[in-house]
């Protein structure tokens, strides 16, 4: 084989792992997901030949936890799930590997198999080591896999497009006791640096450096999943009707997938027809950043407010339903990253919402109006609806001159004020009664005292982070009140959900405001820019993310 296909070299490598890099910088320490298979055997060597080149001479006792320049150690995590014949052997081959390359490996317990609780496991590696990256060793073949799967799900280009180089680990779901990572999971990233690379590559490389790697049983018996039926299909060991003979009709997902890259040689035009939807699908994300950029206008924390103008120049349907997955997940109170944050990916839903936004034919002009005899304001066309995972959308008139924004028609007689559309979270009746907008601490943060800890944080509404600096000790006030049985609690605060502090018992006449989420945005008067006298213990900041990843 080596003969045939090249190997992958570290210079080559290289410039796959740049395209992957996070938003935020390399951290100093990057894992990998080694599970010693070809992949990620592949990986880890590749990966520590990289960071051994690029290291600085004298990286210091402690570097800075993000760098813009690069990685400067590397970590194997292993986990071994006990449930087949091969688990002792990859675990050793492993082990074996992160030794003769001179890495450090994290051996992770027995645990039965799943993909939350492989997730979970890793996460806690991951904040053991002290490593914001982790790199998986996905490949072009694993995409073409996905791309298949996902398409017999009906999914739309998003999803055919499959995994991304770079991606935030997001908050996971709490409905899962192996899947929640909360605020910490937006600081995490993972990598995968081989998605452009076929799997034959990744065994050349193994076969080139001779690097030993055991090949999971499961993963090569087609009888098992369709998963492993494709992969016979792209190694060319069974022709693509065999797939769709004995999985429900995929074959002509393939066929159409063939059909985009017909200049393509057939033993790539699956993976190339994969890759053109990934470079689409970042086209459609620099479009949605783009469009944001410019017609965003200040709001209160945790919102979103557009000028209707300049979201009308959006006219591909893909960017409006990217730039509306975007938003709904931006002010949504689910986990982000979680699918129901993203209305489920649901185009039905999504569609529904383009056509409030983008109406055809388009609304007329609100100088063309009906003004209300009795208000002498115009009847607005346009209405507030429900959008997706608790998100409400309201039309409302913005002064660009001042900022003040009115939820009602724009004002004829006023010239800079025009339409535009507020996204923001439902108003807290209005929540599902798994989303509480009431999040008690007193237990954690009694707890987080009695173990000696410096600081207790907690995730409210999966929006806000609320840091209680316990190195100062608590205010008299809280110490005294929380002594005598009152307990703390996070609250909705204004119309937009913000979190305050609350102090109250059945001593206290009334109950006490400790702390308040701060903030100030043009042309709004609900702003809050003073602190109250005992905040001082309490930092508050928004944590969800506008990124496309």
């Amino acid at each position: 084989m080596s003969a045939l296909i090249p190997p992958i070299t570290p210079a080559e490598f290289f410039h796959y792992l740049q395209r992957c890099i996070p938003p935020t910088g390399w951290s100093h320490r990057i894992a990998v997901a080694n599970s010693g298979g070809p992949d990620s055997t592949a990986l880890l060597f590749l990966l520590n030949a990289v960071v051994s080149a690029h290291r600085d001479p004298a990286p210091g006792d402690h570097p800075p936890r993000h760098r813009l320049g690069f990685p400067q150690a590397v970590a194997s995590i292993h986990v071994n799930h006990n449930m087949q014949v091969a688990a002792v052997a990859m675990e050793q081959t492993a082990e074996e590997t992160a030794y003769r390359i001179g890495v450090n490996l994290r051996r992770i317990e027995l645990i039965p198999w799943a993909r939350e609780a492989r997730y979970n496991r890793l996460f806690s590696a991951m904040r053991v080591l002290r490593a914001d990256v982790i790199a998986f060793g996905h490949h072009a073949d694993d995409q073409v896999e996905t791309a298949i799967m996902r398409m017999t799900q009906g999914s739309g280009p998003k999803g055919i497009a499959a995994m991304r180089p770079v991606r935030r680990w997001g908050m996971g779901n709490k409905a899962n006791e192996y899947s929640e990572y909360g605020a910490e999971g937006m600081r995490r990233w993972i990598v995968r640096p081989f998605l452009h690379i076929s799997k034959d590559r990744l065994l050349a490389t193994c076969e080139a450096n001779g690097l030993d790697y055991v090949v999971d049983p499961t993963n090569v018996q087609p009888s098992i999943t369709f998963r492993n039926k494709v992969r016979h299909v792209l190694s060319g060991k069974e022709p693509d009707d065999t797939v769709g003979a004995t999985s429900a009709g995929h074959s002509p997902y393939i066929q159409q997938l063939r059909a985009m890259v017909p200049d393509v040689r057939p033993a790539d035009q699956l993976r190339e027809a994969v890759r053109q939807f990934g470079i689409r699908l970042e086209e459609v994300e620099t479009q949605v950043t783009n469009l944001i950029e410019r017609a965003r206008v200040p709001s209160p924390p945790s919102t979103l407010l557009f000028q209707s103008s300049v979201l009308n120049e959006a006219t591909d349907d893909e960017v409006r339903i990217a730039f509306i997955r975007r938003c709904i997940r931006y002010a949504s109170i689910g986990p982000w990253g979680a699918v129901w944050s993203e209305a489920s990916g649901s185009r039905d839903t999504l569609r529904r919402i383009v056509t409030e936004l983008w109406p055809d034919p388009p609304r007329p002009p609100p100088s063309t109006w009906r003004i209300d005899p009795e208000t002498n304001v115009p009847e607005d066309p346009r209405r507030k609806f429900t959008a997706a995972a608790g998100v409400l959308v309201y039309p409302v008139a913005v002064q660009l001159e001042t900022g003040k924004v009115r939820l009602r028609a724009p004002s004829p007689q006023d010239t800079h004020e025009v339409e535009g559309w507020l996204f923001a979270r439902e108003p807290t009746s209005h929540a599902r009664p798994e989303a509480s907008a009431v999040l008690d601490v007193t237990d954690g943060l009694n707890a987080a005292r009695a173990a000696g800890r410096r600081r207790h944080s907690v995730l409210y509404d999966y929006r806000f982070a609320v840091d209680f600096d316990l190195t100062r000790g608590l205010p008299k006030v809280v110490e005294i009140g929380l002594a005598q049985g009152a307990r703390l609690t996070i609250e909705p605060d204004t119309k937009w959900a913000l979190p305050q502090v609350i102090l109250w018992g059945e001593g206290m006449k009334k109950p006490l405001c400790v702390g308040k989420y701060l903030w100030r945005a043009k042309g709004w008067k609900e702003t809050c820019t003073r602190p109250t006298p005992l905040q001082s213990w309490i930092k508050m900041h928004f944590v969800r993310s506008l990124d496309a990843i």
